[in-house]
């Protein structure tokens, strides 16, 4: 299946130094007093072993500190007239509480920690808000792309109403401008773009880290809006085996299981399985289509964690995917019909390999110098009909990542530098048209980290040398300024670029009979974002804290490759841009607990985005200006019961120009605002958790999602125009079971 194995098997050898955004650790100092009860130990001094870098904590006896280096793992806790201790830290994003014991007391320390289901930090130099395995779970379903449910900072929606794929859209742009990792290394790209969102589960998950703005050039140019970093569950958490089976009220099947054992003294491993389907075809509209793709799912994943001594740390391993879906008219038989002009079917069948290797060399202790280096591999395949309109794709993807980290003389300082190479190889068969495109490019950047004790700067800057676009340069820079112990301002700004790959990024509009017409030669795609935001969290209590976030972001393009739906309903037109496009995009956050366990979060979110199209600058087609969320959760005592209601608020939304159809086959020019409503309720048991929850659960839903419905190889059939749900209310279940 592989057509270039010999790669793979070489860039094995390689290895990866992880760069994610730094962990920041978060908990309590507290002291047991005369009558050995707990009481807060204000301004308590917390700091990493062995080194002068730490924190103070603040006059309840919170504190949070920056793990800037990988090999930090203890903390030393000290306050006068109380018995100083060292203690392991785990980077789980857990709030932790420390209780020391008065000196002369018996040696005594405890620790005990809760999870944030959701958190933004006022530590880290760039907007990085976090969803951790405990927020996930507050989503009965399913994957990647139902995981930011409870976040305003990212829509996902349907890309069309036949095929089921997703995409996200961050800071009112499509999600190509976010660049998306898995620990660090590049992911859902390309072929992936269009159902890669489902081929990350939901229970694989360990967090997200979503960051606004422009990211750290280690990481490459491709980012313009933000970054998403996933990270998975590793060979060394305490969890040894976990099950998991889902069902949904359309008999949609999911089952995920995943074990972990050490297999000596340095090397651990970890086995992740996933399986999923649906045969039941579902057609609650009566349209004749059906509103979601039958088929099945099934990956595995082996990951593996090597760790000698601290001094050199290797992660590797590989996932494998194979995929089958079937969309269209619900008599469509892909064994007989595909192709075929008797009834329209979408058949999609994909599979795809990822191979990768991490290994970091720790080589000058003193300085906290480190090499690393970084490649994965990617073979992605894909055959597919879109009624009559053949698609084939094939993806080879290779990238190579070699960096040097260290500080500059004292902790504060801190320069990073490096070499990086991606290879892209998609070929492409449209009916008989094939579409060969090679893409390589090399590159060399260097970032400087200053960490001052109220200001933070990162300076980036790299050069790429790209085959057909020859030279370019990305500068990047983030400032974070602290306000006071728990508050902070953020500023960065910053340049993108990418290039458009436009079929697989636009998988929606094949799923229509609009006719493709490129105009030009396309150029990269290049932006400029600039924004900050303000963060400030208040320790009401022991156990409550309130966070408050604003932040803005403007992100102006020089060129992008323009989606033209609106001049003609029955085309779309790719060229470059011909004008202004930009995007405003204003968000506030509010994170309280109300009382211990009950925790309230509201967020409000506008997006002013507009684009030139045809000579005319609008606003961009399919995009909600307003969102508001308001989610509510409560545990009760050691979280034995947990409930949680989460409901939005979408705007209206501009739909492309259908006025010179026929009257039968116009829509209306807004789309109408509408609410979501999602719930779930979970009990957990000492190693089973059993849980029953429900999307969408006011039933709403766009109604006649495709246009032209009645006459699928007719000139006007589209179904593209989405702008709201298209399934409806969606009742599921499951069970977990866990042993750690």
């Amino acid at each position: 299946m592989l057509t270039r194995p010999g790669i793979a098997l070489l860039f094995i050898l390689f290895s990866i130094q992880l760069f994610a955004q730094n962990p920041i650790i978060k908990g309590y100092v507290k002291g047991l007093n005369g009558e050995n009860k707990k009481e807060p130990l204000p301004f308590a001094t917390v700091q990493w072993l062995n080194t002068d870098v730490g924190a103070v904590a603040d006059g309840s006896g919170y504190f949070e500190l920056e793990k800037t280096d990988d090999q930090f793992n203890e903390i030393v806790i000290s306050y006068v007239g109380y018995k100083s201790d060292t203690v392991a830290i785990a980077d789980d994003n857990k709030i932790i509480e420390i209780t020391l014991a008065r000196a002369g007391d018996l040696d005594e320390i405890v620790v005990t920690g809760k999870q944030d289901a959701r958190s933004i930090s006022a530590i880290n130099p760039i907007n990085v808000e976090v969803i951790t395995s405990d927020g996930l779970q507050r989503l009965a379903c399913c994957s990647l792309a139902e995981s930011f449910e409870t976040s305003a900072t990212v829509d996902v929606g349907y890309t069309d109403a036949v095929t089921g794929a997703k995409q996200i859209q961050m800071l009112g742009l499509a999600g190509i401008y976010c660049q998306i990792l898995t620990e660090n290394q590049p992911s859902i790209r390309l072929l992936a773009s269009m159902y890669g969102l489902n081929y990350v589960p939901g229970p694989w998950l360990k967090s997200i880290s979503i960051s606004k703005g422009t990211s750290s050039v280690v990481h490459g140019y491709e980012s313009i809006t933000g970054q998403i970093n996933i990270d998975l569950k590793k060979p060394e958490d305490k969890q040894k085996l976990y099950l998991d089976l889902f069902v949904n009220e359309h008999q949609r099947v999911e089952f995920n299981a995943n074990t972990a054992f050490k297999i000596n003294d340095k090397l651990q491993t970890i086995v992740l399985a996933h399986g999923s389907g649906l045969k039941n075809k579902v057609d609650n509209n009566g349209d004749g289509f059906l509103d979601m793709p039958t088929g099945g799912l099934f990956m595995i994943s082996n990951r593996y964690f090597f760790n000698h001594e601290n001094k050199i740390k290797s992660r590797f391993g590989f996932e494998v995917l194979t995929e089958d879906r079937t969309g269209g008219q619900v008599q469509f038989n892909p064994e007989k019909d595909k192709g075929g002009d008797e009834y329209y079917g979408i058949p999609i069948t994909s599979e795809r390999i990822n191979i990768y290797e991490n290994t970091g060399f720790l080589l000058d202790s003193e300085n906290n110098g480190s090499l690393g280096v970084n490649a994965n591999y990617v073979y992605h395949s894909m055959n597919s009909f879109f009624g009559i309109r053949k698609y084939d794709a094939i993806q080879n993807s290779l990238n190579i990542r070699i960096l040097y980290q260290s500080d500059l003389r004292s902790k504060n300082h801190k320069m990073t530098g490096g070499f990086s190479l991606v290879s892209d190889n998609l070929k492409e068969t449209v009916n008989d048209t094939i579409i060969k495109r090679n893409e390589m490019v090399t590159g060399i950047f260097t970032e400087y980290t200053y960490l001052g004790d109220n200001f933070t700067v990162i300076a980036g800057l790299r050069g790429d040398y790209h085959n057909i676009h020859e030279f370019v340069f990305v500068p990047r820079l983030h400032i974070k300024y602290k306000l006071n112990e728990s508050g902070s301002i953020r500023a960065s700004v910053g340049r993108g670029l990418r290039s458009a790959w436009v079929l697989p990024e636009n998988i929606g509009l094949l799923a229509s009979s609009r006719r493709f017409v490129f105009e030009e030669e396309f150029q990269l795609e290049k932006a400029w974002n600039f924004g900050g935001n303000i963060i400030q969290q208040f320790q009401l209590d022991d156990f409550r804290k309130l966070t408050v976030n604003v932040d803005f972001y403007r992100t102006v393009f020089q060129n992008q490759i323009v989606v033209d739906v609106n001049r003609e309903p029955t085309s779309v037109f790719f060229y470059n841009l011909k004008g202004k496009s930009f995007s405003n995009s204003f968000q506030t956050d509010l994170i309280v607990d109300v009382i211990e366990g009950f925790e309230i979060t509201l967020a409000y979110r506008y997006n002013d985005v507009k684009i030139t199209m045809s000579d005319k600058l609008i606003r961009k087609p399919l995009v909600s200006p307003h969102k508001g969320l308001l989610s509510l959760h409560y545990s009760t005592k050691y979280e034995k019961w947990n409930f949680t209601f989460t409901t939005q608020y979408n705007g209206t939304s501009n739909i492309p120009d259908t006025k010179s159809n026929p009257v039968e086959y116009q829509l209306e020019e807004k789309s109408p605002s509408y609410f979501i409503i999602h719930a779930q309720v979970l009990r957990k048991f000492s190693k089973w958790e059993v849980y029953l929850g429900a999307e969408n659960l006011t039933n709403y839903k766009q109604e006649n999602p495709i246009l032209a419905a009645d006459d699928p190889f007719g000139e006007y059939f589209d179904s593209s125009m989405v702008w709201g749900p298209i399934i409806g209310r969606s009742i599921n279940a499951g069970v977990r079971f866990m042993i750690e």
